[in-house]
């Protein structure tokens, strides 16, 4: 009974190391920064890429809204009744 014992006791404690050890390096790699961090003064960074796409689709979309003018309508009344048969078979909603 003793060797069961002294072998489940051994065999966790490993379990408890392997299980210890391989959450090393993801905590080492938590607490650094990441590559676009801490460039410097200057440094061109993850923020000034997305500003540079963001003020490139604002001006994209000033040009396509000034090519696409659309004619002016004038206001006005219909000269006949919607309303009025015309013939054609007309179903009302």
């Amino acid at each position: 009974m003793f060797w069961i014992q002294l072998s489940t006791f051994v065999l966790f404690n490993l379990l408890i190391l392997a299980m210890l050890t391989t959450q090393l390096p993801a905590r080492a790699i938590a607490f650094s920064t990441g590559q676009h961090a801490g460039g410097g003064e200057g440094a061109y960074t993850v923020w000034h890429l997305i500003a540079d796409i963001e003020a490139e689709t604002r001006v994209a979309a000033e040009e396509h809204r000034a090519e696409q003018e659309h004619p002016h309508i004038p206001p006005g009344f219909p000269t006949t009744d919607p309303d009025e048969p015309t013939g054609r078979h007309h179903l009302r909603a």
